[in-house]
C-alpha cells in the first residue's frame, strides 16, 4: 500500500525550489529547472531528466511491492516513496518522483551528502563516464570507500547557515575528511554532541547491518543523506563555542554545565536503549526505564496510581535568559537571535496537527538511478557498498569514543 504524504493544512499545493539541496542537477536550462523542488506537504519532487532515471522509478515501485526480506528491509532505510506525477514549475510541466521531505519540520536543517562506494560507475557506462567517475573525488575515494560532495550547516553557535559544495568536496582526504564530517555535526574544535552522535548511528548501523548480509541488489554511486536540526542541537548541548573540561560528565551549555543541557543529554541517552559503550563486536545495549509518554487522562484510564512526570516547559530556558542584565560579550542581538529562533521552532511544533515523522538525527540512503538487481543465479553481496558504509560507520564509533566522557551513570 502506497503511503500518503503529510497533511498540511492548506489552501493551495505550493512548490519552490530546494533551497538545501547539496548535490546532484541544479542548474537551469532556459527557465527550466532541473533541481529539486519542494513542496507544501512535506515532499520533495526529483525531476525525471534522463532515460536512466526511469530505472529509479523502477527501483521505488519494486522495492514498494516486495516481500523480498532483502527489499523491506531497504525499504525502511530509504526515503519514502509517493509515486510519480506531473508537475508545472517555471511554466515548465514535467514528471517527477515524489519522495518524504527529510527537513519537515525542522528549523535549522543541517544536510550532509555522502556518496558510498569507491567505483561510481555502473555496469552500462561508457569509457567516457568511467574516466570522468575515476578522475573525481579519487583520493577520498581509495581512502575510505566514501566521498562528500557537499554539505549545508547552521552553526549552532550562531544561527548562520554554511555551505560547502563539491569543489570543496574533491579536495578532501585524510584527516580533512573526519574534519569535514565535524564541521558538519558542529564539532570541529569543540567537544562533538553525544546525543547527536548517537542519533546517527543507530541507524547507521542498521544500514550496515542491511549491507553485510543483503544479496539482493549492488549499488552505485548511491549516496546517504544525513539531516539534522540545529536548533535541537542548541537545545540539546548549549551555544557556547568553549568546551568543558574533560572531567565534566554533562553536556556543555550555555552557562557552563547546566541541568538543563544534563537532563537532556540524559533522555537522549535512555531513549536510544543503547549503553553509551562500543564493544569488539559492535554497539552495547542495556534495559532502561521508559520514560512515559501518554497523556494524564490515558494514564486514569489505565489505572496508573501516579500521574507521568512533568515536562519542562519549553518557554522556561527563554523566558530566563531574557531576564538577564548583563552579558559578559554585549551580544544582545545574538542571545534574542537565538531566543526567536527556539521560539519559533517551539511555536510551529504547538500549532501543527502532525508529529514530525523524524527524529532530529536522520539517515536515509538516496538516489538509486543506478541501483541493479541481482539475478537469482547471480545474488551476492555488495562489496563496494558494504565496504564505504563500514568506515563510515567506524569514523562515527570513533566519534562516540571521544565523548565517552559525556555518560552518566546513574
Amino acid at each position: 500500500m502506497m503511503p500518503k504524504p503529510i497533511a498540511f493544512p492548506t489552501d493551495a499545493l505550493e512548490i519552490q525550489a530546494y533551497a538545501m539541496q547539496v548535490a546532484g542537477h541544479k542548474k537551469t536550462e532556459d527557465t527550466k529547472f532541473l533541481g529539486l523542488l519542494q513542496c507544501s506537504n512535506g515532499t520533495i519532487l526529483k525531476p525525471i531528466i534522463k532515460e536512466a532515471q526511469k530505472r529509479e522509478v523502477d527501483f521505488y515501485k519494486r522495492i514498494s511491492l516486495s516481500e523480498d526480506p532483502d527489499l523491506v528491509e531497504l525499504r525502511s532505510c530509504t526515503a519514502k516513496y509517493f509515486g510519480c506525477k506531473k508537475f508545472t514549475y517555471n511554466g515548465f510541466e514535467q514528471e517527477y518522483i515524489i519522495l518524504e521531505d527529510l527537513t519537515v519540520r525542522m528549523l535549522e536543517p543541517c544536510v550532509m551528502d555522502v556518496k558510498i562506494g569507491k567505483r561510481t560507475w555502473d555496469p552500462l557506462a561508457t569509457e567516457e563516464k568511467i574516466k570522468k567517475e575515476k578522475s573525481k573525488y579519487t583520493e577520498c575515494k581509495q581512502q575510505y570507500g566514501f566521498c562528500i560532495p557537499g554539505f549545508h550547516v547552521y552553526k549552532h553557535t550562531t544561527g548562520q547557515l554554511h555551505k560547502y559544495n563539491k569543489d570543496y568536496g574533491k579536495r578532501l582526504h585524510g584527516e580533512a575528511v573526519k574534519d569535514a564530517i565535524r564541521k558538519y555535526l558542529n564539532g570541529l574544535g569543540t567537544v562533538l554532541c553525544r546525543a547527536l552522535v548517537l542519533q546517527f548511528l543507530s541507524q547507521l548501523w542498521r544500514i550496515q547491518k542491511w549491507a553485510r548480509h543483503q544479496l539482493a541488489l549492488r549499488l552505485y554511486s548511491t549516496s546517504l543523506l544525513l539531516v539534522y536540526d540545529a536548533t535541537r542541537l542548541r537545545e540539546c548541548c548549549g551555544e557556547t563555542k568553549d568546551p568543558p573540561s574533560r572531567s565534566s560528565p554533562v553536556c556543555w551549555g550555555g552557562a557552563g554545565v547546566g541541568a538543563g543541557a544534563g537532563a537532556a543529554r540524559r533522555a537522549s541517552l535512555g531513549a536510544s536503549n543503547f549503553s553509551g559503550q562500543v564493544g569488539a563486536h559492535g554497539p552495547l545495549y542495556s534495559r532502561v526505564s521508559g520514560v512515559p509518554t501518554l497523556p494524564l487522562a490515558s494514564h486514569a484510564a489505565l489505572g496508573s496510581p501516579d500521574p507521568p512526570p512533568a515536562l519542562p516547559s519549553p518557554w522556561d530556558d527563554a523566558l530566563q535568559r531574557l531576564s538577564v542584565t548583563h552579558s559578559p560579550d554585549h551580544n544582545y542581538d545574538g542571545k534574542l537571535s537565538r531566543i526567536k529562533m527556539n521560539y519559533r521552532a517551539t511555536l510551529d511544533q504547538l500549532c501543527s496537527d502532525s508529529p514530525n515523522p523524524n527524529p532530529w538525527g536522520t539517515v536515509k540512503i538516496i538516489d538509486f538511478v543506478h541501483a541493479f538487481f541481482n539475478d537469482e543465479d547471480e545474488r551476492e553481496p555488495d562489496d563496494n557498498f558494504r565496504e564505504g558504509i563500514d568506515n563510515f560507520v567506524e569514523i562515527f564509533e570513533s566519534f562516540l569514543r571521544e565523548t565517552d566522557d559525556q555518560v552518566i551513570y546513574a
